[in-house]
């Protein structure tokens, strides 16, 4: 977790991998608009997986990842914008 400059609260990065669905929830909330923002995830030996690119004018963004695209084990979401870097590790099962 990180604070934005100016900001009281950190940002929050919630990833949430249930066995039960098909796919990976993506939820970050920050205390101002996200702007420019990378999203990854990578392997445990650092290979990049997945790589998104885009604009967020909220201060949340949402995202949901077809499961299976991914291989099974423990993998780690990054994600950076302008005022923040923050990263989550979750299980694909």
């Amino acid at each position: 977790m990180a604070a934005a400059p100016g900001c009281v609260r950190e940002t929050k990065l919630q990833v949430c991998c249930s066995r039960n669905s098909a796919l990976i929830d993506l939820s970050i909330v920050s205390c101002r608009k996200i702007g420019n923002v990378v999203i990854e995830v990578k392997d445990s030996e650092g290979h990049t997986l997945y790589r998104e690119e885009g604009k967020a004018m909220t201060p949340e963004l949402i995202r949901r990842l077809d499961k299976g695209t991914f291989p099974k084990g423990e993998l780690t979401m990054l994600v950076t914008a302008r005022d923040f870097r923050v990263s989550q590790r979750f299980t694909v099962e």
